[in-house]
This record gives structure tokens, C-alpha cells and sequence, in this order.
């Protein structure tokens, strides 16, 4: 993992055709037929959280809603594509067990942050975060199906976010009540839902929770004199004092890009007022030797040089929604990005996974293989394929 500044910046002489050639075949080919088999509990009628670095499930981890959420939206667009038909079995199968048994089971409203293997409640936290990729997760399944508990169940998580989460920060936990700290990112998912709620169904009301949410990011989140997105956030949405308030991750100003051109095609609203700084401070301060650093202040100064798989699909997103906007070099810019992610991540320690995870000093952090990574990668190829068009579906 030795690789320059220079190197992951686009080159005219990288061909994008054949990296995502062969990182588009390793997803549909090796990791969806892996983790709709292995990574699915058939009995349970659930995803695994995590596989062990054998490839074996990790029986005894906990199971978060998140990941469930995720997991169905993963199988459900690769289905809808035609990467991995046979999804369409595990997404529907697990969106409704996530229901049954994440959603209430403590008879209290909402969704469980996580449960134990054999069902019960590990964690009943409710926060934002959770809810908004059961949201996703529902969609999705929604698609496939379009099953009115699905929706009927997303309206009532809506509603629940609405009476209980936003007044009080993200979350329901006691640190959270105590502390009263705001988060930009469960927000920026919550976006996400309530984007694809609207168009699988059409319905206004959806667009309206994205219209609120997207004033929440000119008038707080978005810092025009530095360019940057803030993470950390007091009661009344202002940027928490110290580093935590000058600090922005790369990643996420790539997601915003994406979700807000997203945004854009839905509403005609104007974004490039946000999307042409968001990507440029990313793409001028967020690399580090081998991909794109986790967290970065606004002079600059490199936070945390650790590296994870997300930011490079997330960054494969934005390229693809500014290819599309008019950017220069952005096929060249996926090919490096492609380029980083099979060669440092994508296809270990065993055929079908990833190593999610790396220290500032380059070593190994992850200890498994989380199934949470699965929507990164869905996304950000299925973006790069559809946007640059140079190979078809299997």
C-alpha cells in the first residue's frame, strides 16, 4: 500500500474499461453468489453481520438493523439489474423478518438498534442512523414486491422519526440525552431514503422530507467560507467547538455530492453551488498514500490517515454524478479509484471479501469481513457502470 498522492489523482493513460471490467465481474461473479449463500442465514431467514477472515459466518455477532437494511437493498438492486437474480429470494425473505422482529419487539415504537443470533434484543437503542437504512432496506423490498407493509411500516418509522428522533439529537440512548450532540450523517441516509421512498412511489410527501432535510444542509451543515461539511453539531445545529467542528470526511462530501445531483434530477433545484466545492475540497485534501483519508481538517491537516473501503465507492459515486454534470477526467478518476479498491481492498482474505479496514500505520484494523460494506460496493459499481456505460450486464 505504497501508493503516491499523484497516483490516485486521474491519468489520461488509465483505460476505466478494463478495471471495471474486472471489478464489475468480481462483484457479480465471486461476492454476490458468496453472500447470498454464505453470508445469508437461511434458517433465520437474516443476514449475517460479518464473515470471519475464513470465509465462515461469525455465528455469535450481533445483528444490526442497519446491516439487515442494507443487506436488502444490496440484493435487491443487484436483482433488478440482473448482476444476481437469485436476491430477490433473500432481500424479500429478510426485509420481512427485519420487520418481525426488529421493529418493535420490545413493544416499544421503532426499530431495535441490534439483536442477539437466536432474535432477542441486544441493543434497544432507537437512533436516526438505524432507521433511516430500514427506511432504505423497505424501499428497496418495495420495489420488488411493492407490498403494502412495506410502506405502511416505512410511514410509521417516518412518523416515529418525526415524534421521537429528530427533537432530540440522533439517538434515544442515554449518552445522547445527556450530551445533546447532533449528527450531519444519519440525516444525510435519512435524505437517501426519503429520496428513493419518492421515486418508487411517487409520492410528494417523500420529496417534502427531502426538501427539509436539504435546507438543513445549506443553512448548517454546508460551511461556505471553508467548503467543507461539518460532522459534530450542538443542540442548535451549530458547529461544535474545537477540532470537531473544523474536521470533514472526505467520504461524505463525495455521498453528498452524489445524493444532491440525485436531489437535483428530482426537484430542478440548483446544487453546484455545493457539489463543484464538496468535490474539489475532497479530491484536493483527502488523499493520503494509499486512498482517501478518513477525516481531514479545513487547512487541510490530515486528522486521521486511516483508510476504509466506503469513501473510494462514495467517490465512485461522485464521479460519476459530476461526469454527468460536466467534470472533466472523471473516467480517469474511476479507473484510479477502481484501480485502489481491487488492489488494496476487494478480494480478500478470501475470494468474496474485502479488507475493510486499515490503521493510520497501515496495518490490518478490521477483524472480520463486515456484510456492511456490500452496499458501498453495489452502489458505487452499479453508479460507475450505468454512468460510463462500457460493459454490459452479465
Amino acid at each position: 500500500m505504497q501508493q503516491s498522492v499523484e497516483d490516485v489523482r486521474p491519468s489520461i493513460s488509465t483505460p476505466v474499461h478494463r478495471t471495471l471490467s474486472r471489478v464489475k465481474s468480481w462483484c457479480i461473479d465471486t461476492a454476490l453468489p458468496y453472500w447470498g449463500d454464505v453470508g445469508f442465514d437461511h434458517r433465520a431467514n437474516a443476514f449475517h453481520e460479518c464473515l470471519e477472515f475464513s470465509g465462515e459466518p461469525a455465528l455469535a455477532a450481533r445483528r444490526r438493523t442497519m446491516v439487515q437494511g442494507r443487506q436488502v437493498y444490496a440484493f435487491a438492486h443487484a436483482a433488478k439489474l440482473g448482476w444476481f437474480p437469485q436476491g430477490i429470494g433473500p432481500a424479500i425473505r429478510a426485509a420481512e423478518n427485519m420487520i418481525k422482529l426488529h421493529w418493535s419487539p420490545d413493544n416499544q415504537p421503532g426499530w431495535v438498534f441490534s439483536l442477539h443470533p437466536d432474535g432477542t434484543v441486544a441493543d434497544a437503542t432507537r437512533d436516526m442512523y438505524t432507521h433511516a437504512f430500514a427506511l432504505y432496506g423497505l424501499a428497496w423490498a418495495y420495489t420488488l414486491t411493492s407490498g403494502r407493509e412495506f410502506r405502511k411500516i416505512a410511514d410509521q418509522t417516518f412518523a416515529f422519526v418525526d415524534s421521537c428522533l429528530s427533537s432530540t439529537g440522533d439517538d434515544l440512548s442515554l449518552h445522547n440525552l445527556m450530551n445533546r450532540e447532533r449528527r450531519q450523517n444519519p440525516y444525510m441516509h435519512l435524505f437517501e431514503a426519503a429520496l428513493t421512498w419518492y421515486e418508487v412511489t411517487g409520492d410528494s410527501i417523500y420529496i417534502h422530507r427531502a426538501d427539509e432535510i436539504f435546507t438543513l444542509f445549506t443553512t448548517r451543515f454546508f460551511q461556505p467560507r471553508t467548503s467543507i461539511l461539518v460532522e459534530y453539531f450542538d443542540q442548535a445545529w451549530l458547529p461544535i467547538v474545537g477540532l470537531k467542528g473544523r474536521s470533514f470526511e472526505p467520504g461524505h462530501h463525495f455521498e453528498w455530492v452524489w445524493l444532491l445531483h440525485r436531489y437535483r434530477r428530482q426537484t430542478g433545484r440548483m446544487v453546484s453551488g455545493y457539489t463543484e466545492p464538496l468535490f474539489s475540497t475532497a479530491f484536493e485534501m483527502g488523499f493520503v498514500d494509499n486512498a482517501i483519508a478518513a477525516e481531514v481538517q479545513d487547512d487541510a491537516t490530515i486528522v486521521s490517515r486511516e483508510v476504509r473501503v466506503w469513501p473510494c465507492t462514495e467517490a465512485l459515486k461522485a464521479a460519476a454524478a459530476e461526469h454527468e454534470a460536466g467534470r472533466e477526467k472523471m473516467a480517469q478518476f474511476t479507473g484510479r479509484l477502481l484501480r485502489i479498491l481491487e488492489r488494496h481492498f476487494l478480494g480478500q482474505p478470501f475470494a468474496a471479501g474485502w479488507l475493510d479496514h486499515f490503521n493510520s500505520d497501515g496495518s490490518l484494523k478490521a477483524k472480520s469481513v463486515p456484510a456492511s460494506t456490500l452496499y458501498h460496493i453495489v452502489l458505487g459499481l452499479a453508479e460507475a457502470d450505468r454512468t460510463f456505460n462500457v460493459i454490459p450486464n452479465n
